[in-house]
């Protein structure tokens, strides 16, 4: 099964908004049923986000983080994939009826967290702290391991809860990875693909794609439109003044880097970390995103796999621009958000196709890297699905 845990409210939404993407009687199929459980938990988490007071003695623990994570897949230490690392914290619901929450916090000093390992036993010895109302909530995508013979573009979604909020083992980094140091371990969050499977809880398999980007009151309406025409829009950065959706964001400004790049965050306080631990610190400068654009990229595991063979051959060469299979009837593309290809880990964008051939745009789009491909290497494409939530918990930066 590619659901492994209830995921939420999150996905329906995007179904219902999205179906258009899917190939004509794909709807109503088991890819959909896939996509419906994951609805539910997505929109669930952001509708309870919670932010802190906009005063000084506010709780500066209470963060909304995302960035692009770098897989290196082959060693060569320069990654082939960024994928989403999301963090926040968001409101529980019914606490009070819930035995494991109520006796939360009976005990003067417990140390432990109720985070899905071992929460029966230490709430039997009463060792974990008052939840507070708020748990922080983790989202992780991890590639195949080429190691276990796994495809490395075909990926998990992993989510995990964990409260009291801000302890030791935090989901919610207060230092970028690429600043950290052997210092830092307890405040990177969780950072490692290993750490995310040991730690966070499978819910999805099957997973091509995953991608969430931000609306601030920067944003150019211009500027967010997914279809153009009948073409996919092109994206525009995110910049002071108007522009487009941001990829990351840190509700701090003070953890990421000012910029635009996969690490960097447009809103950010400074370009080294010692002009932003001011900010890290002070709540009253805390920005939370209005919506968020996530697209999602599933396709069918097993016998009910929908793929195709590459019939030739591709160079790591950025103009090569056709992709030959034996037939192209495996890739949806009714609609422009749907016309992309995935060989290994690198994303293509198409514009149109024949019975064989497809003809590429773009090579290494997504955040992933132009590589060299065989003959004989499976093309994905999987069904498409964009959906937009709205975060009711959101701050704007007009007194920056």
């Amino acid at each position: 099964m590619a659901i492994f845990s209830v995921l939420g409210i999150a996905l329906i939404s995007l179904l219902r908004q999205s179906t258009g993407f899917l190939e004509k009687g794909q709807a109503g199929s088991r890819i959909q049923d896939l996509l419906d459980d994951a609805d539910h938990q997505l929109a669930e988490d952001f509708a309870n986000v919670v932010i802190p007071p906009t005063a000084r003695e506010g709780v500066p623990d209470v963060r909304f983080f995302c960035d692009r994570f770098p897989h290196d897949m082959d060693g060569d230490g320069i990654p082939e994939v960024w994928t989403p690392r999301l963090a926040f914290v968001r409101s529980v619901q019914g606490e009070a009826s819930d035995p494991l929450l109520r006796a939360a916090g009976s005990k003067a000093g417990a140390a432990s967290s109720i985070d899905g390992v071992d929460d029966n036993r230490e709430a039997d010895r009463k060792d974990h702290g008052a939840a507070g109302g708020k748990q922080e909530v983790a989202w992780f995508l991890v590639p195949g391991n080429p190691k276990k013979d796994e495809d490395p573009g075909v990926m998990t979604v992993y989510r995990g809860v964990r409260m009291p909020v801000g302890r030791k083992g935090s989901f919610l980094p207060k230092v970028a990875l690429a600043e950290a140091t052997k210092d830092d371990q307890e405040d990177r969050g969780i950072a490692t693909a290993k750490e995310a499977e040991d730690r966070l809880r499978p819910v999805m398999k099957g997973v091509l794609h995953l991608e969430f980007r931000f609306y601030s009151r920067h944003v150019k309406p211009d500027a967010v439109r997914l279809i153009a025409g009948d073409r996919l829009a092109e994206e525009a950065p995110p910049q002071r003044g108007g522009g487009g959706l941001s990829p990351t964001w840190d509700s701090t400004r003070g953890v990421l880097p000012a910029g635009i790049l996969a690490d960097q965050f447009f809103l950010g306080k400074g370009a080294n970390r010692e002009a932003r631990e001011a900010a890290l610190e002070d709540p009253v400068d805390d920005v939370f995103p209005s919506r968020v654009r996530v697209t999602l990229v599933v396709e069918p595991l097993g016998s009910d796999a929908k793929t195709g063979e590459l019939a030739q051959a591709m160079g790591a060469d950025k103009g090569e621009s056709t992709v030959t299979v034996d037939d192209t009837k495996f890739a949806p593309g009714g609609d422009p958000a749907g016309r992309f290809l995935k060989i290994g880990t690198e994303w293509m964008q198409w514009s149109e196709r024949s019975g064989r051939t497809f003809t590429i745009e773009r090579r290494g789009v997504r955040g992933t890297r132009i590589q060299a491909h065989a003959a004989g290497d499976v093309v994905h494409a999987g069904a498409t699905l964009v959906r937009e939530f709205h975060i009711p918990a959101s701050r704007e930066d007009w007194n920056d």
